[in-house]
């Protein structure tokens, strides 16, 4: 009767290791691949860590904005991505924006804060703005007007402004709709 047992309690055990094995897998986040097809898709490194943003059921933490005011004196294009950690506490989020700043395919932007220029800070606790004596740029590598997709890369690094203390967003990418 023992021995009729063992290649139960085999089985048992092997099929609870690959449900452990894949499991590892499954909660290990990697960057997002660099595509161009309106993915929905954001991911960076923090300080060499894996930051993919995610809602509170892990699902993509993603939006976009996109949009022109208009003509004149606060007019322009307008562009927020804000990609979020939204869990209980702390909220951790990057965020990529510009101010009156028309976005072309191909072109290089430095991260400055002034209008017309793309601008980024990284927030957990505290804010981490980049700071126009740090570096950092916006690569928009797919910008499809016609099917409101816009790819790019990115990387900065943020100033706590009250500490000094400075992190460093790397890697950075995103393939949206908006």
């Amino acid at each position: 009767m023992i021995m009729k047992r063992q290649p139960f309690l085999l089985f048992a055990c092997l099929f609870s290791l690959l449900l452990l094995s894949s499991r590892c897998k499954k909660d290990k986040f990697e960057l997002p691949p660099e595509t161009t097809t309106g993915a929905m898709t954001f991911g960076c490194k923090v300080n060499g860590k894996v930051f993919v943003p995610r809602d509170g059921r892990g699902q993509p933490g993603l939006f976009c904005q996109y949009l022109n005011l208009g003509e004149g004196e606060g007019g322009g294009w307008f562009l927020n991505i804000p990609a979020g950690n939204w869990q209980i506490s702390p909220i951790e989020s990057v965020h990529i924006e510009t101010d009156s700043l028309l976005v072309e395919e191909g072109v290089i932007y430095d991260f400055k804060n002034q209008k017309g220029f793309p601008h980024a800070f990284y927030f957990k606790s505290r804010e981490y703005r980049k700071l126009d004596n740090n570096t950092g740029w916006l690569h928009i590598t797919t910008h499809d007007k016609a099917r409101r997709i816009l790819a790019g890369t990115f990387e900065f690094v943020g100033t706590n402004t009250s500490t000094g203390e400075n992190i460093s967003i790397t890697e950075g990418r995103f393939d949206i709709i908006y």
